[in-house]
This record gives structure tokens, sequence and C-alpha cells, in this order.
């Protein structure tokens, strides 16, 4: 069965300084609350963190899923990260990852989170398309590459405008 389509915003940097796992979660959770403002940076972060405590969202080749369903999110997210030094996140073939995407939504409707994980999975197994990843500079890069394994997605930067109050509260999802 195909997963319903669904759309995400997709915010992408290159990480040059995150040295563990629990340090590049924190700095996926800081950059939410930057876009999302009334997110609770902590609350994101717990919900990572209880994530990856069930086992490891590495899924070998040198990429990692993180997600997480986080109350209040008015559109799911996609945070792609080019680690400049891979990091250890217990992958079943020991390799570290170099990049990781972060998936975070709402509770409400969690049929994002199956979409977006099938889709990211396409991608991992997809030589052309995580070398492209692996080289991409910039955020229209990386959207460009989701589009192309599936993904609907978007550039955060337009998340800034989508207003409302939000107060988040943390999920652990297997």
């Amino acid at each position: 069965m195909i997963p319903a389509r669904v759309s995400f915003v997709v915010d992408f940097e290159i990480d040059a300084n995150s040295n563990g796992r629990r340090m590049a979660l924190w700095r996926v959770a800081a950059r939410t609350a930057e876009l999302l403002p009334n997110s609770s940076k902590a609350d994101v972060a717990s919900a990572l963190y209880a994530r990856e405590r069930l086992g490891t969202t590495a899924v070998g080749g040198g990429i990692a899923f993180p997600h997480a369903v986080v109350e209040g999110f008015p559109e799911p997210l996609i945070l792609v990260r080019r680690l400049k030094r891979p990091i250890d996140f217990g992958a079943p073939d020991g390799r570290g990852i170099d990049i990781l995407a972060a998936v975070l939504g709402d509770t409400t409707d969690i049929k994002w989170l199956r979409s977006a994980l099938i889709r990211l999975e396409r991608l991992a197994r997809d030589k052309k398309l995580l070398t492209q990843l692996r080289s991409a500079d910039n955020s229209n890069e990386v959207r460009a590459i989701l589009l192309e394994s599936g993904l609907e997605v978007r550039i955060a930067r337009d998340m800034m405008t989508m207003g409302g109050a939000m107060r988040c509260k943390m999920h652990a999802l297997g």
C-alpha cells in the first residue's frame, strides 16, 4: 500500500559542530524552536532522545532518520543535517552517520511519519541520490533531492509566516 501524499517543510544545515548523537539531536531541536518559536527546544530534544533510546534510527550507509511525534506542530518537518564529522549512532553496519534526516510532526494524524520514512528509506538505498545529498550545499539542492525521492517538500523559511500558538509535548515512537 502506498502511503498518502503529505507535504513537508524541509530545513538544511551543514553541521560542523556536533561530535555526538545527543549534540546532533539537540541542535535539531534548537533549530526546530527557531522555526517554530512557540515550541519547546527541551521537549523536542526529549522526544528525539526517547525515540533513540528505543533503538537506533540509523539505517546503515551513514544515514539516520531520527523521528518523533510532537503535539502542536502545524506541519511535519524534515531537518536534514550533513555532518562534517561522522557520529556513532549504533548503525547496523557500524558506520558513522554523516547524514541526519530528522522527521518531526504532530500527534493528530501521523500518516506523515510513514510517508516520510518509506520515502527516506528509498533515498537511503539510492546511491545516486545519497551521493547528491552528501555534496548538497544549500536548501534548494536538498529540496530537489527530496522531491526526486518522492517527498513533497518546501523550504523552511516559509514556515516562519505560519503563526499560531503552539506548545509541544513529547511522544516517543517505535
